[in-house]
């Protein structure tokens, strides 16, 4: 990461804040705060104006993704044939909010607008592997058979 960061140019443009950032998650995961504060002193741009644009997109995350990454469809048909809780349920067994990444490191969590999968909604994936129609009890059975 510090190797990254002692390659940024000396003068970084507004208007390539964003691919900065997009290509700084690509290769750590997410975005760090130090990175931030680099990026910052390259382009006479305030850290906390950086970081205001980085946290209005979606895309960006502000932690590394916990060993098992968990996306959750919240699409129109994966929401209706959700059971009501469906996402809470997820979160109270991660012990992990959205976009956010457990304490223990284990899980990070991400809604997903849509995952194409409308007819086998609800759908979540982990790590890319995908689990379709899933009921509050799946989710339990689900994380407990991970490999740990």
């Amino acid at each position: 990461m510090e190797k990254y960061i002692s390659k940024l140019p000396d003068k970084v443009y507004k208007h390539e804040l964003l691919s900065y950032l997009q290509e700084f998650q690509d290769m750590f995961g997410y975005i760090d705060l130090n990175f931030i504060e680099a990026l910052s002193r390259n382009s006479s741009i305030p850290s906390g104006k950086i970081f205001g644009v980085a946290s209005f997109y979606n895309q960006f995350r502000f932690k590394p993704k916990g060993k098992y990454h968990v996306q959750v469809c919240e699409g129109s048909s994966c929401h209706v044939n959700a059971e009501i809780g469906f996402i809470d349920e997820i979160k109270k067994t991660l012990k992990t909010d959205e976009k956010d990444t457990s304490n223990d490191g284990l899980y990070s969590l991400e809604i997903i607008p849509c995952m194409g999968a409308c007819s086998q909604g609800p759908v979540i994936s982990i790590n890319g592997k995908f689990y379709t129609k899933v009921t509050k009890e799946d989710i339990k059975i689900i994380f407990s058979n991970l490999d740990l």
